[in-house]
């Protein structure tokens, strides 16, 4: 059994987009397990990538121009639209809903866990707002296009956009915060054109008019995570069963389909 107390967070790290989603999977199969701690995890994709919702169609010419300017695509394990990680920094944070530490529905798990991504950015001196959780959504590609109730805003742009895996009552939430990401880019990469091509990002660094080593968020992720939970996170490293999971996922995650997905457990976007 996990010992209740101390939770943990594991530190920065760079991989290939394949990989980034084996491990956030291998971590929730792995707390579904009660081996490990509830878990935040800080990471960015080498190389850059696009990943997409479970239930997100992707055109093949998408994918085409994708991989031909050189990024990586991988469909995610967790609902929404599509994410360019370029520019940016991607956290995940994996709890249970059955021992009490995140609420039973999608809503309250997605506000608490939003807390602590609001308490990050307060240290660094930003404000951040919860979307509509009416937004349009469904018919839209990009998912910087709508701001719902899992994202958070800067003044009605949005800087971080999540999405949300449940698994037996185990809650997987990761998501984008964008740093210095270029607006034209994914609409390039998209083929998108009119009102859809056009900027719908805040970036950390153009608000705080300074820019930020990775470890300098990391810290204040971690700080903001303890404050909205009550928490004291220790760092640590993937476990050896985490590790041989993440090999074993691997295959499924470097194989794209252009279709919907077939991840066990229920992919949610609001």
């Amino acid at each position: 059994m996990v010992a209740s107390g101390n939770w943990r967070i594991v530190g920065f790290s760079e991989h290939d987009a394949a990989a980034n989603m084996a491990v956030d999977e291998a971590i929730l199969e792995s707390h579904l397990q009660k081996m490990v701690p509830p878990t935040l995890r800080i990471y960015r994709f080498n190389p850059p990538a696009m990943s997409v919702g479970r239930n997100q169609h992707v055109p093949p010419e998408v994918v085409a121009r994708v991989l031909a300017k050189g990024f990586d695509i991988v469909r995610r394990p967790t609902g929404g639209r599509a994410v360019l990680h370029a520019g940016e920094l991607t956290y995940s944070f994996v709890a249970s809903s059955d021992d009490g530490i995140l609420g039973t529905s999608v809503d309250q798990a997605y506000r608490q866990i939003c807390r602590g991504l609001q308490c990050a950015l307060e240290s660094v001196g930003v404000n951040l707002q919860l979307g509509n959780a009416h937004a349009p959504y469904r018919q839209l590609q990009d998912c910087f296009h709508a701001t719902t109730g899992s994202d958070l805003h800067v003044n009605g742009v949005k800087m971080i956009g999540s999405a949300q895996l449940r698994r037996r009552g185990v809650v997987l939430q990761h998501g984008s915060i964008l740093l210095d990401q270029r607006p034209d880019l994914m609409p390039e990469l998209l083929g998108l054109g009119g009102a859809e091509a056009g900027g719908h990002r805040a970036n950390l660094f153009e608000i705080c008019g300074r820019t930020f080593e990775t470890l300098e968020l990391q810290e204040a992720l971690k700080h903001g995570f303890e404050k909205a939970f009550t928490a004291r996170f220790e760092q640590s490293e993937l476990s050896a069963y985490e590790r041989r999971l993440t090999e074993q996922l691997l295959p499924s995650y470097r194989q794209f389909d252009v279709h919907a997905g077939h991840h066990r457990g229920t992919a949610i976007s609001v």
